[in-house]
């Protein structure tokens, strides 16, 4: 009789998911963004941030390995490319940095402890009751109002309140409200470049779904269809086209719409 004596593989566990706290999906611990509405994970980005300075130290290290190399180069170059390298390193840890601050400052909080918990939920319940008269009442103004304050000022998520998606399309239209406002005087800046196109694609395919349609259709044709065409030169065969490569689950995938419109940012007008 034949045994193994092999000890037995260990078995990797499987991350749990975390909910996005933007748009409520579940996603990958590790993802780095929301793949459904582009929101940074924070967990996820700093992981993925320290693996990629982990993998720059090691390319540091492998160059330190060949020193005949970097003699026959000479000292002069070798302690160029270290310092370049070095260079290169602070700066993608700035940028890393700073873009997680932006993309995190005004958002809901990740993880909270069990007083902030209870605090969130019971702001979201008086929050949501304020957002469904509001929506009842048919006043964008105030739901726009309700939706920002929780996200901006008490950073909790209304995610699963009845209304979500109304709130969230009454909050882009006062935005987009907003650089229209600005952009009557001076070119946009690339932030506001990116908010603006992402909000008119959010409209163009009625991501607020059935809920904001009675609201948000009449905004749609009047409003938001102008500006697509007469200002930023998309055609409407031109947003058929990008249609399949900027939703995700039939939502409008911030990430992805950036991709697909980033290099027209300069012609619009």
């Amino acid at each position: 009789m034949c045994y193994n004596n092999n000890p037995p593989e260990k078995i990797q566990p499987v991350p749990e998911p975390v909910v996005c706290p933007n748009c409520g999906a579940q996603i990958d611990r590790d993802a780095d963004r929301c793949p459904y509405c582009g929101y940074i994970n924070r967990e996820g980005a700093e992981r993925k941030f320290r693996t990629d300075l982990e993998a720059i130290r090691r390319d540091i290290e492998e160059t330190k390995k060949e020193p005949t190399r970097a003699l026959v180069r000479g000292i002069a170059g070798g302690t160029k490319l270290v310092l370049t390298i070095l260079v290169i390193l602070l700066v993608i840890t700035a940028l890393g940095v700073a873009e997680l601050i932006r993309e995190t400052r005004d958002k809901p909080k990740l993880f909270l402890t069990a007083e902030e918990q209870a605090h969130a939920s019971a702001y979201a319940a008086a929050a949501g009751e304020q957002l469904g008269q509001a929506y009842e009442d048919g006043d964008i103004t105030r739901m726009a109002e309700i939706f920002d304050e929780a996200y901006s000022l008490e950073r909790v998520s209304l995610w699963g309140v009845p209304h979500y998606e109304a709130g969230y399309a009454a909050s882009c239209y006062g935005k987009l409200s907003r650089i229209l406002a600005g952009w009557q005087d001076r070119s946009l800046t690339d932030h506001e470049a990116e908010e603006l196109t992402y909000i008119c694609f959010y409209f163009y395919y009625r991501a607020y779904g059935e809920d904001g349609a009675a609201l948000f259709d009449p905004i749609r044709e009047e409003e938001i269809l102008p500006v697509i065409t007469d200002r930023l030169g998309y055609t409407g065969e031109d947003m058929e086209r990008m249609r399949d490569r900027v939703l995700e689950a039939q939502r409008v995938n911030r990430s992805r719409v950036f991709r697909e419109t980033s290099k027209y940012y300069k012609n619009y007008h």
